[in-house]
């Protein structure tokens, strides 16, 4: 079973042999933890799979109506346009707009006027420039950088450039079927993306909970309540909800109030969701190798983090001590690191020295 954060600290007391948190406080060993855990993951990252869709509907508007896009041959306008952000590209007039509202399954309001009757359109995802592009801006800021592959339609990979919160596949144009929703054969339209992000490692002390309202399909914020109080929800914290496939992520951090918070998520809900609904977070990720790796290398860098002063106030063992200390520590790094680039196969765990 894996160990929970608090597991993991009293480890790392074992190791310092500093289990009254005399010389080394729980906050610094906490900071040495959270940036370790990153260190670590460079070598051997957490991946996730995530589900976007390719957006390319196409027509011709039939109105001319001011700051609308109205389409009465296709019909396919959804509720879910406005705000989802989708971009109208007049592609007769070459100008842009961003809609607003769904009037209907006919009528978008937009952001501009620029459509005249027959003018022709296609949509786009938020904040992109051709049906190629996907938008992963609602995923946290630290996965932008962190994505290592795309399958469109999944189980064909595709080469893919980033261009900071949007992703271009490096596909023709024909490559990408019509995402009208309203067509009697589907088109595929996923595209999954693959992160290679940090490990996981909650700190909440009760990992469970429940909704305490009904949730829509598509909500991308959801109310809880049965958590630890005054508790931070760390971005990148994942979740299962009862009866949904899907591994949900925090993209905002937010600390527990009453034992309740609302979390903003990604991807949106798969489902409709009911109240007292459960939610149960992942405690950790971390295989017991990792585990090991972690505890020594935080101890080591809480080592490394003393001045020859404080050691020689607080530690015994005459002189000598500080350097055997330092020795020990930059023995850990090193072993641990050559362990994570898989040039050595075991770690055994070696206590902190004192004489």
């Amino acid at each position: 079973m894996s160990l929970s954060y608090a597991n993991m600290l009293d480890r790392i007391e074992q190791l310092l042999q500093d289990t009254s948190n005399a010389t080394y406080d729980t906050t610094e060993l906490g900071m040495w933890l959270e940036d370790e855990l990153k260190r670590i993951s460079r070598w051997s990252p957490l991946f996730v799979d995530v589900i976007f869709q390719v957006e390319s509907r196409t027509g011709t508007d039939s109105a001319g109506t001011a700051s609308k896009l109205t389409d009465t041959a296709e019909s396919q306008f959804l509720a879910a346009d406005a705000t989802n952000e989708k971009v109208v590209h007049n592609t007769t007039d070459d100008t842009w707009a961003v809609v607003t509202a769904r009037d209907s399954a006919s009528v978008l309001s937009l952001s501009r006027s620029i459509f005249s009757s027959g003018d022709n359109y296609e949509i786009y995802n938020k904040r992109c420039r051709n049906k190629r592009q996907i938008f992963i801006g609602d995923m946290p800021s630290e996965y932008w950088d962190k994505v290592v592959s795309v399958e469109y339609p999944i189980g064909t990979e595709r080469n893919f450039k980033k261009l900071g919160e949007v992703i271009e596949l490096d596909v023709n144009n024909a490559t990408i079927k019509d995402s009208d929703s309203t067509l009697t054969d589907l088109n595929e339209v996923d595209v999954l993306v693959r992160f290679a992000v940090p490990q996981i490692l909650c700190q909440l002390t009760d990992l469970a909970g429940e909704l305490t309202a009904d949730a829509a399909e598509g909500a991308t914020s959801i109310a809880v309540d049965g958590m630890g109080s005054t508790e931070i929800i760390e971005i990148g914290d994942q979740f299962t909800l009862e009866n949904h496939r899907s591994i949900y992520v925090i993209t905002v951090a937010v600390t527990t109030s009453g034992n309740a918070a609302t979390l903003t998520i990604y991807p949106p809900l798969e489902a409709a969701a009911s109240n007292n609904d459960d939610i149960t977070f992942r405690k950790s990720t971390l295989t017991p190798t990792l585990e090991e790796i972690l505890c020594q290398r935080v101890a080591a860098r809480a080592v490394l983090s003393e001045s020859v002063k404080s050691l020689a106030r607080t530690t015994a063992g005459g002189p000598g001590t500080y350097e055997r200390r330092r020795k020990w520590a930059m023995d850990i790094l090193v072993e641990t690191e050559r362990t994570l680039k898989g040039q050595i196969r075991t770690l055994s765990a070696k206590p902190l020295p004192r004489t």
